[in-house]
């Protein structure tokens, strides 16, 4: 062994990194399978053959620190296509219904193919929509950081310009679902039919496009308009009193 040198450092780094690449996939696999909830860390632990109990506590802290792994596994390859779809919208004029929904939906389509964890990737996305919506609304503080979305608020008020603004954003709240969801299926689905079946990804990924864009296009029906004035009236009282009290408080 003479004239070899060995860092010590450099092995233990190294190391680390494959563990905590495991415990990534591992998780991938269990939260996939079994749900988030149904999954512990100690699970997680046992499946990927640690010894040490605290293996998935020291790398990730907690369940979130360990979901947030996963999204930052995946994150880049999504941000990069989508940054490719928006300069399209760009160099084309502006947003469309088209080219938005083509931002939000292709970028997670292609991971069906990813053989690294996309589709459980999808799965656990799917689990995680709620803190997505969230997000998006901006109504709380972004439990996992999901890359930039500021420019989904000014493609809305481009493209569904001829919707009210909270109709408009229910509609994107329901595109997104209608994304996260179906995807999640169809990834179950081609994990359980026969490899030749995958050409119907491709007709399943267009239908659902169509479904999406005519989901933004269409216009509010007299009955939805009639709901979102009863709804604006009963909240106007109580947007009175909080805005006369804070008045108040001011003074």
């Amino acid at each position: 062994m003479s004239g070899l040198i060995v860092n010590k450092d450099i092995a233990l780094t190294v190391k680390s990194a494959a563990t905590r690449a495991r415990l990534i996939t591992t998780a991938e696999r269990l939260f996939a399978e079994r749900g988030i909830e149904g999954v512990t860390l100690s699970d997680i632990n046992l499946a990927a053959g640690q010894r040490n109990k605290n293996a998935t506590h020291y790398h990730f802290g907690d369940k979130r620190g360990l979901l947030q792994a996963i999204i930052d596994k995946h994150l880049p390859a999504i941000l990069l296509r989508r940054n490719q779809l928006l300069e399209a919208s760009r160099e084309q004029g502006g947003y469309t219904a088209a080219t938005v929904v083509s931002t939000l939906l292709y970028p997670l389509a292609e991971k069906l193919f990813d053989g690294n964890g996309g589709r459980e990737f999808i799965r656990i996305n799917a689990q995680i929509a709620a803190a997505h919506a969230a997000a998006i609304n901006g109504a709380t503080e972004a439990v996992f950081q999901i890359g930039p979305i500021d420019w989904l608020s000014a493609a809305r008020a481009e493209f569904m310009r001829h919707l009210p603004p909270p109709i408009a954003q229910q509609r994107v709240n329901l595109a997104v679902a209608l994304i996260l969801n179906g995807l999640a299926d169809h990834s179950r689905l081609l994990d359980r039919v026969p490899a030749d079946l995958a050409t119907d990804t491709e007709l399943f990924i267009r239908n659902l496009e169509d479904c999406l864009v005519a989901m933004c296009t269409a216009p509010a029906s007299a009955s939805t308009a009639a709901a979102l004035g009863k709804a604006e009236s009963q909240h106007a009282p109580a947007a009175s009193r909080a805005a006369a009290k804070k008045k108040s408080v001011r003074s």
